[in-house]
């Protein structure tokens, strides 16, 4: 073992050492990337005092993923066209519809908070959108990226809350991001929380898989520097018993 540690080697080790680090660290990262979204997904912030919109969240930055059901202050206006019905949504046993329109935060023309109104049987039943300006209180959610697919592109009937969905409906930008109103509104039946779809066991997935591929590159990287050792000792062990040397390597010759 000490002839590995010749300085002729010291570049191979030092390779096979940022390999193996650097695919462990990249793993750890994907694997706490996981953890937290899973432990934000189970977080209840619902009871937390609100806070307004503009402090958590702005129209073109990413869902923070510690404020899944914080309490936002919105104001705005209610945009004309872009309701939708979200289908799956229980109230009282009964399989029913959130209501969701959204809400220019600010101008009327200021990108859009979709927002759940409140819960309804039958679309035919829902008041018809509001309009004008109106403050409220919202529970924030981000929206949902699931693999159902609106089979019917005609009505106003989604399986998800979904920007790519809404944002074919309105005239302008939206927030990465939808409200649940904490009260309902028009004449609505109450939206909550527990109507959310449970959080999938592979909420995150992705994150874990590329945790495990970084892992799985490092130990390969790190069999691969075995295999090399052990060809390089088992050659010097072969010449050292045949009574021979094996040959160096080539040294250019100076000009």
């Amino acid at each position: 073992m000490p002839r590995l540690l010749a300085p002729r080697f010291w570049g191979a080790h030092l390779l096979a050492l940022v390999l193996v680090g650097t695919a462990c660290l990249l793993g750890y990262w994907q694997y706490d990337s996981w953890q937290e979204r899973r432990a934000a997904e189970a977080a209840d912030l619902s009871d937390l005092e609100p806070e307004p919109l503009t402090d958590v969240l702005g129209p073109d930055d990413p869902f923070p993923g510690d404020k899944v059901g914080q309490p936002v202050e919105v104001s705005g206006t209610w945009v004309p066209t872009g309701t939708v019905y979200v289908s799956g949504r229980e109230h009282d046993g009964v399989d029913g519809y959130w209501v969701v329109t959204p809400l220019a935060v600010g101008a009327a023309d200021a990108p859009a908070l979709p927002v759940v109104r409140g819960w309804v049987a039958d679309p035919g039943e829902a008041p018809a959108p509001p309009s004008g300006t109106t403050d409220l209180v919202a529970w924030l959610q981000p929206t949902q990226g699931t693999n159902e697919v609106d089979t019917d592109r005609s009505d106003d009937i989604l399986p998800q809350v979904r920007t790519a969905d809404l944002i074919q409906r309105v005239d302008q930008d939206l927030y990465g991001a939808y409200g649940v109103a904490t009260e309902p509104l028009d004449g609505l039946e109450p939206a909550t929380l527990e109507q959310l779809p449970p959080a999938g066991t592979f909420t995150a997935l992705r994150n874990l898989l590329y945790a495990i591929e970084w892992w799985v590159f490092g130990a390969f990287a790190a069999f691969i520097w075995w295999r090399w050792v052990r060809d390089v000792t088992r050659a010097e062990d072969d010449a050292e018993s045949a009574g021979t040397q094996p040959e160096p390597d080539p040294v250019p010759s100076e000009p």
